[in-house]
């Protein structure tokens, strides 16, 4: 991860690793493609995937994410 003009920037594995374990590299991808992430030489702000993701696990549509993946 990179710190440039205010903001942590990340790779798409590198903010999956920051927001936790229930998020993969492929659901960073979908943010960009169906959410508007930004990404400029394929680095995506952190507080902005954050936030997006913030906002999806408010959400009651789709199936809930489970935060404790060591009970499957």
């Amino acid at each position: 991860m990179i710190y440039a003009a205010g903001r942590y920037w990340g790779t798409d594995r590198e903010l999956a690793a920051a927001l936790g374990p229930d998020i993969t590299p492929a659901m960073i991808r979908r943010y960009r493609e169906r959410d508007g992430l930004t990404t400029i030489e394929g680095r995506s702000p952190l507080d902005e995937a954050a936030t997006i993701e913030a906002r999806k696990r408010r959400s009651t549509r789709g199936r809930p994410r489970r935060l404790d993946l060591a009970s499957a």
